[in-house]
């Protein structure tokens, strides 16, 4: 049989890891009724959006699209770049078959 000293430690500890776990829920509840105030708050502003805002927000996606493929051949360029082998005079030396 467990000593009562025994008995105490293990419902110290308990009781911390139940405080623990009550915290955690709560901050994992706060950052969910955030997120979903975020979500209505864009559902909201999705449902009053004019015709206007529709064609402005296109633009703006046709304007990240372009940047985002010119990052894209950027990053291309730079791979091939690092494919190719160079002496120390800049002369490629790759083996060609």
């Amino acid at each position: 049989m467990s000593t009562t000293k025994e008995l105490e430690s293990q419902l110290r500890k308990i009781k911390k890891e139940c405080r623990e776990l009550k915290t955690h829920v709560k901050f994992l509840t706060d950052r969910l009724e955030l997120a979903h105030d975020r979500n209505a708050d864009l559902r909201k502003k999705m449902m009053t959006m004019t015709i206007d805002d529709v064609v402005a927000q296109q633009k703006e996606f046709a304007i990240y699209q372009q940047k985002l493929s010119k990052d894209q051949e950027f990053i291309e360029t730079f791979e091939k770049q690092t494919e190719v082998k160079l002496d120390s005079t800049g002369i490629n030396n790759e083996k060609r078959t």
